[in-house]
C-alpha cells in the first residue's frame, strides 16, 4: 500500500513539473472594444464614452464630454502605449536575450 502510495505521489509530481516550470508571462494583451481591434481602439479611443486619444503611441486622451465614461482608459493608456514602444528597441526598451531582437 505505502508502495502504490509513493508511486502515485512520484508520477503526480513528474506530471506536474512541465506544467508549471514554464510559466507564460501576461504581456501587455487584454481585451479591448472595437471586436479585439487594438489599432481601431488606439487610433479612435472611445467618442460614445466621451473621449479620444491625444496622442495613441503615449497612451494619452482627453475628454471630449462633460460626462465621459473612464471605464477604457485605463486599458488604452496600457495598451496604446506598449504599442508605441519600439520592437528591437533601443533605450530601456532594449530585450535582454539578444535574440529576442531578431
Amino acid at each position: 500500500m505505502k508502495s502504490a502510495f509513493a508511486f502515485f505521489i512520484l508520477a503526480s509530481a513528474l506530471c506536474l513539473s512541465p506544467a508549471t516550470a514554464h510559466k507564460i508571462s501576461p504581456g501587455i494583451y487584454t481585451q479591448v472594444p472595437y471586436n479585439n481591434n487594438p489599432h481601431k481602439f488606439c487610433r479612435l479611443g472611445m467618442p460614445h464614452h466621451g473621449w479620444v486619444p491625444l496622442v495613441s503611441r503615449l497612451g494619452t486622451w482627453t475628454p471630449i464630454s462633460q460626462y465621459y465614461n473612464p471605464q477604457w482608459t485605463r486599458t488604452f493608456e496600457r495598451v496604446c502605449a506598449a504599442g508605441g514602444r519600439p520592437a528591437g528597441g533601443g533605450g530601456k526598451y532594449k530585450p535582454r536575450d539578444p535574440a529576442a531582437a531578431l
